[in-house]
Parts: structure tokens; sequence; C-alpha cells
């Protein structure tokens, strides 16, 4: 069966999506799923990317995943692939694309933001460390979550300060004190991440800017600081280490 998927994509969700700053591309197959259509747009630094994907485990099954959950759909040839993809664009149409625009308007990092951090987290981190020395990892991780409740209140502009340097503090923290763990640039974003593969089950790749700036977005740090950085150990770590569940 041979279906343009790109094409009918751009058919039938095309028009709406580039009123709204959308661009369509597609994505080669991965292991397990293939990005059908990314539809992504970039607004005063800020990008976002909605992804369209055929799981390849499960024929006939596309799905989109929306405000952490998962909406599958199911095809058996071009013209119920047609059918799926209006079922996405309805969706896009009647909630999707509003939430979307709320997105931009909540408090975000700017180019120079990620710049500093990048440039500055080994001298900070290193201050942290001669102000707080002999630390095990769940003090510090205790310490960034502090840093961060105290500004849960407090207006973008004057927070920003003390979560950026939550932020240096964590990537100083997650490079030291995490085995086998490296940065890497982003591909498609401003964003550096930090990477851990080894003696792990699956690969972790996370960006501790905005580890930190969820946490502060949703005034919840057990979910956006204990949570992800626990996904870096594998469970014998996590039992050997003590990681908080929560705080």
């Amino acid at each position: 069966m041979s279906i343009k998927y790109k094409k009918i994509i751009e058919e039938i969700m095309g028009e709406e999506a580039k009123k709204r700053g959308f661009s369509i591309k597609s994505h080669p197959k991965l292991i397990a799923t293939k990005p059908l259509g990314i539809l992504e747009r970039t607004v005063d630094e800020q990008s976002q990317a909605f992804f369209i994907t055929e799981d390849l485990i499960h024929q006939g099954d596309i799905y989109i995943m929306f405000e952490g959950k998962r909406m599958t759909y199911h095809y058996e040839d071009e013209e119920t692939f047609r059918m799926a993809i209006s079922q996405i664009n309805e969706f896009m149409l009647r909630e999707g694309y509003s939430k979307m625009d709320e997105w931009l308007k909540r408090p975000y990092y700017k180019r120079e933001d990620i710049i500093f951090v990048r440039n500055n987290y080994e001298k900070d981190y290193e201050k942290y460390i001669d102000e707080n020395p002999n630390t095990i990892i769940n003090d510090d991780l205790l310490h960034i979550c502090q840093m961060v409740e105290s500004v849960y209140n407090i207006e973008w502009t004057v927070a920003k300060k003390q979560l950026l340097l939550a932020s240096e503090i964590l990537t100083g923290l997650m490079l030291d004190k995490i085995k086998d763990t490296y940065m890497v640039e982003g591909k498609t974003s401003n964003y550096f991440f930090i990477d851990r593969e080894a003696n792990i089950n699956c690969k972790v790749h996370d960006t501790p800017m905005g580890i930190v700036l969820n946490a502060y977005r949703q005034k919840n740090v057990n979910r956006w600081i204990l949570d992800e950085i626990k996904a870096y150990f594998s469970k014998e770590e996590i039992e050997n280490i003590g990681i908080y569940n929560e705080k």
C-alpha cells in the first residue's frame, strides 16, 4: 500500500496550520516510530512542534501526544488514513491550536539566557560546591527544589535570575554526580541537553533549564525535578543512592 502521508497531511491540515505560522515536514523512520508529519513554528524565539507519528510496532496506528496524553487513531488504507488525519485536524481546530497559542504566553527563556547558563554553569556550580561541601545528590536536589519553590509566586522577570542560577547548579550537578553523563547541543533548539547511556536500559536526554522552567511553570518540583532526575538512574542505583520519591 503506497500512501503519500505528508501530501495528505498538507492537503487536510496545511491551510489552517500555515495561517498560524506552522510549516509541515516529515522525518525518516526511527526504530519503533515514524514521524509522518511535524508541524512546527517559531514565535519570538519560542519553538513549538506537533508530531503526527506512526507506530511501527502496531501496524496501522498513528498517534499524537498532547498535554502528556497519547491519542491514537487507526487506518487500513488511504481513505481511512484521510479520515484519521481529518479527526486530528478537527481536534487541533477545536482546541489544539488555541492551547498552543496559550503556551506562547507562558514564561520562557530567550537565547541569551541559554547562552548565559551554558557559559557560566561551571563557575557558579563550583561556587555552590565550595559553599556546600560534602553534600550527597539528595541534598543538592532539595536545595534546587527550594530555590524554585521560593519564587513560585514571584513575577517572571524577577524570578528568572534565581531560576537561571538553579539551572546552572542543576547542570553542574548532573554532569558531576550522575555517572557517564555528557552535554550535547540541541538539534532543533538553542537548548543544551544532558545525556546518559551507560548502565541503564534506555538513553536519557533532557535539558536542565527545561526541567527547572517546567517546575516553576507548573509549581511542582516533585514531578519536574525529582522525577526527571530519577530517570537518569537505574533501579539498582535508585535503591543504593536512595533518590527521593518526593519531597
